[in-house]
């Protein structure tokens, strides 16, 4: 019998999974087994994964730490996630041209995403690849005195880059998706933040989604803001994902940060099926709340 195993694949976060048959629903000590390399590595990458949109929304939900989800309910779980998907070809498909910065799925709402993953159905290499970066990472790291700066303090963020700071969108003009809403949900929260499911301490503030920095004029919150991005996306902080057919990616979408370079509706098809699963209201208050306790 295999035994699974994960190899890093990047000193802050990510781990590739070999030696887990993907064809069947997996025994206990596997479920073990990937839920402690998730909450240490948190991004798992699956090479060559066979599965159906049922399949993906299992592996999403059992690595929440819930009771692994029934066949009939995994199935119910992914048609609820519809036409859920990334891709430059499919006319329904969201984000299908341009530049994503970096973010955190949702962090503008009540019930961020808390899990997601992305699975190649249609990929000709080469294509844009995705980025990740750790936040918990980023923050065990930050240098003393920026810790001492940012603690105490709070975000506010919001669902696209329209809504960002003019000098950090005017750095990107004309490479970003802008998003048309009808009213704009917005989010606040400590720019130190404790994950409710592993306890540690995450930079919750990205290029993408975070506006400001409540406490602080709109100037000295961007120039703070503009630190701790080169300390969040420094080069060699980033993990640099390369797209073939049928890889299968799950991420901790609280404590990473991703993004995409530009990608062109007339390039290689780049078509990625998505599912994820948001973080109860309750869990993210509690989270907010128990690191205000203790900063």
């Amino acid at each position: 019998m295999t035994k699974p195993q994960a190899r890093e694949l990047h000193p802050d976060l990510g781990a590739e999974i070999t030696g887990i048959d993907l064809s069947e629903r997996l025994d206990d000590d596997t479920v073990r087994f990937l839920r402690e390399v998730f909450d240490d590595r948190e991004v798992l990458v699956f090479r060559d994964a066979d599965i159906d949109r049922a399949y993906q929304y299992y592996l999403v939900d059992l690595l929440m730490g819930h009771e692994p989800p029934t066949e009939e309910e995994a199935a119910v779980g992914a048609a609820g996630q519809g036409k859920f998907m990334i891709s430059n070809k499919d006319p329904e498909a969201a984000a299908p041209s341009g530049r994503l910065l970096y973010h955190c799925d949702s962090m503008w709402s009540d019930e961020p995403f808390e899990v997601l993953s992305l699975h190649a159905v249609d990929v000709e290499p080469p294509v844009p690849p995705t980025h990740w970066v750790s936040a918990t990472y980023a923050w065990d790291t930050l240098p003393s005195d920026l810790r001492e700066r940012v603690e105490g303090l709070n975000a506010l963020h919001v669902p696209s880059p329209e809504y960002i700071h003019e000098r950090r969108r005017n750095a990107f003009e004309g490479e970003l998706i802008h998003g048309t809403r009808d009213h704009l949900p917005v989010m606040t929260a400590p720019v130190a933040c404790r994950h409710p499911r592993t306890g540690r301490t995450m930079l919750y503030v990205t290029q993408g989604m975070t506006r400001e920095i409540m406490e602080l004029s709109s100037e000295a919150s961007e120039d703070l803001l503009e630190e701790l991005f080169a300390h969040l996306y420094a080069p060699e902080r980033v993990y640099e994902h390369e797209w073939r057919k049928s890889d299968l990616v799950i991420w901790d979408n609280l404590a990473t940060h991703h993004a995409r370079p530009y990608v062109t509706r007339e390039g290689a098809p780049r078509t990625l099926n998505k599912c994820g699963l948001p973080m109860p209201t309750n869990a993210q208050k509690h989270a907010i709340q128990s690191y205000q306790r203790v900063a």
